[in-house]
């Protein structure tokens, strides 16, 4: 509508012109030099509008072509973005359908032509630890660290993660030192740093770590009661024979009064008296903790002890089977007493009582060393099969495939 105004004026404008170029009957010269030039005052002013629209229309071309570059450009910038888009897309599509070979060889490529560089270095980096190129994963994390320098606490904790799934632990706890050196209270980096920590047994500095934990909420409480629980007790199985009484119950009066009345974590100080040779500080603990409540990781612990003489502990469980006969546990722990008293015969009928009874690898291959002790070969190579059937792992030996025509010969 606006240009058909401007149309109508520009029309009305030229006939009122030519009214009154009509009635006007001067003439213009134009002197250059010998050269002169006459015309109409209509031809003059004509000639220099058509003079400025021509300028004006040289002038547009020139600018136009002088874009043309910047624009094909630009143009072709779009469309290389547009098919990094599309290859965004697709290598995500591959990542989630599991074709992580093929998701890493399209998301890095397009990397440097898209507006995401970022996503596809991260995407390309979790495609490589799929496939196990730990030297690959690592380059496009690099990589995705230079691309966005605002995303590197991110970068950090996904390298971290992708360590932590490849159990390279000592490399993740590096990683997450530096993040929660950036970062002090990022549940994430916490939640990662405890679950290193963990699997490196590192029990005090994880026992360390739990206050912040809970402070920080990095983990369900569910889960950080599991790991309390873990921590306390794999402190008190770490003790070894060089650490003294006083410094095992010091550990054991700092644990919260819920956790003193576990049965596993009972156990786990009760032996970690006995591996500092407290044996009788151990048995008396174990018996008030079975008088309170009955439990067979307890009752395991009692069977251990080493007291002396030998024969006060048996004389105790012996009392404990007249009340419960039937516990596999129990009568494995009257073998092992049984044993320390040298009383061979009641030794064999309560590991056979007990192997009767329970599932457990152990008791069978003690059963197996005490046939063997006994001279009854047979028995024992058939109890030694049988604990070797119930815990595979405890062999020495890997297994052994046969080839068809020697296992059927």
């Amino acid at each position: 509508m606006r240009k058909l105004f401007l149309a109508l004026l520009l029309l009305l404008a030229s006939v009122a012109a030519a009214l009154w170029f009509r009635g006007q009957d001067g003439f213009l010269i134009l002197r250059i030099g010998e050269l002169a030039i006459q015309t109409s005052l209509f031809v003059a002013v004509g000639a220099v509008v058509a003079a400025w629209i021509a300028l004006t229309l040289a002038v547009g071309l020139v600018r136009r072509l002088w874009r043309t570059p910047r624009g094909v450009r630009r143009a072709w910038r779009e469309r290389r973005s547009q098919r990094a888009l599309r290859r965004l897309n697709s290598g995500l599509l591959q990542l989630a359908e599991g074709r992580y070979k093929e998701a890493e060889r399209t998301l890095a490529p397009a990397a440097q032509d898209s507006d995401l560089p970022l996503f596809h270095y991260l995407l390309a980096a979790i495609a490589a630890q799929r496939e196990g190129d730990w030297v690959l994963r690592d380059r496009y994390l690099a990589e995705a660290d230079q691309a966005d320098s605002r995303a590197r606490l991110a970068v950090g904790l996904l390298q971290a993660q992708l360590q932590v799934e490849a159990e390279q632990w000592e490399q993740a706890l590096a990683t997450l030192a530096w993040a929660r050196e950036r970062a002090p209270g990022n549940r994430r980096a916490l939640a990662l740093f405890a679950r290193c920590l963990q699997a490196v047994r590192d029990h005090q500095r994880l026992g360390e770590l739990l206050p912040e934990l809970r402070r920080q909420r990095a983990l369900p409480d569910a889960e950080l009661n599991t790991l309390e629980q873990e921590q306390f007790e794999g402190r008190l199985r770490s003790f070894g024979p060089e650490v003294g009484a006083d410094e095992i119950t010091q550990v054991w009066d700092e644990l919260p009064r819920a956790r003193q009345r576990d049965p596993a974590l009972r156990a786990a100080y009760a032996r970690a008296l006995m591996r500092a040779d407290c044996h009788a500080t151990a048995e008396q603990l174990l018996r008030g903790w079975l008088r309170e409540s009955w439990d067979e990781r307890l009752v395991a612990a009692y069977g251990e002890l080493a007291v002396d003489p030998p024969e006060r502990a048996f004389e105790q469980i012996e009392g404990w089977l007249n009340q419960h006969p039937e516990d596999p546990a129990l009568l494995f722990a009257a073998a092992r007493q049984a044993a320390r008293c040298e009383l061979w015969g009641r030794a064999r009928s309560y590991l056979e009582a007990a192997a009767s009874r329970t599932g457990h690898a152990e008791v069978h291959r003690m059963l197996a060393e005490l046939y063997e002790r006994l001279g009854e070969t047979e028995r024992a190579r058939r109890a030694y099969r049988r604990a070797i059937g119930l815990d595979p792992g405890r062999n020495s030996l890997p297994p052994i495939e046969l080839p068809a025509d020697l296992s059927q010969a």
